[in-house]
């Protein structure tokens, strides 16, 4: 085996017991990391600068793990490498509520809804209402979305899994 790719595999070794990559090493991914990122936004392959966070992360994970990481540092470092990616970027992060599905409006137009919002329901919307059937639907969606903001990270995630 060549010199160069012992040295490498004595390296990579290193830090995974280390549980840090070396700032060069970690350097050099960010660089490259933000690269693809834009590339894949400004080609129009991702709706997002965020559209391929879950693969990327996934993948630098999964490469950590086979060079004998653990798979917690590993995710913690491959988070650390898309965050400062990201900030090369400069990407922002929208808020929560831009996230959720009940913001339907861009450029000043609605989407049009022909069956209730609530899920679970899905009925046909009567004439005059444009999100919910009645104000039932309403009431209980509000309160869903009301326990999801008032509630604990852990209880926010183990409510979105069950939704699943």
């Amino acid at each position: 085996m060549p010199a160069h790719l012992i040295n490498r595999k004595e390296r990579r070794a290193r830090d995974a017991r280390r549980g840090r990559l070396g700032e060069g090493r970690y350097n050099i991914l960010v660089r490259e990391l933000a690269r693809v990122i834009r590339m894949a936004f400004e080609a129009g392959d991702t709706g997002s600068l965020f559209g391929l966070e879950g693969p990327l992360r996934a993948g630098i994970r999964s490469d950590l793990c086979r060079q004998g990481w653990g798979w917690l540092t590993a995710d913690l470092c491959a988070r650390d490498l898309l965050d400062d990616a990201f900030r090369v970027v400069r990407a922002v992060r929208p808020t929560w509520n831009e996230g959720q599905p009940e913001w339907t409006i861009e450029a000043g137009t609605l989407i049009e809804r022909t069956r209730c919002a609530r899920r679970g329901c899905g009925k046909k919307l009567p004439e005059g209402h444009y999100k919910f059937c009645s104000r039932l639907c309403a009431s209980s969606h509000q309160k869903s979305i009301e326990y999801l903001r008032e509630a604990s990270d852990q209880r926010a995630l183990d409510i979105a899994v069950q939704r699943l």
